[in-house]
């Protein structure tokens, strides 16, 4: 079974794998219109925003 790219984000994420992480989360943002300064704002493999936090985030880069 193929995982998605949300799913492969996870296992990168789960493994510590920051470069894994990093290009595919270039290539998810892509596909969802989301800046590469947005992706790196939300702090790759840290503690997930608030939504109140991701909405300000997104905000802060025209997204709102």
């Amino acid at each position: 079974m193929s995982l998605n790219i949300r799913q492969r984000i996870q296992v990168a994420i789960k493994n510590g794998d920051k470069t894994e992480q990093q290009r595919l989360w270039h290539k998810y943002s892509g596909q969802q219109g989301f800046s590469n300064e947005w992706v790196m704002a939300a702090r790759l493999g840290e503690p997930g925003y608030t939504e109140e936090q991701a909405h300000m985030v997104a905000c802060l880069f025209g997204r709102c």
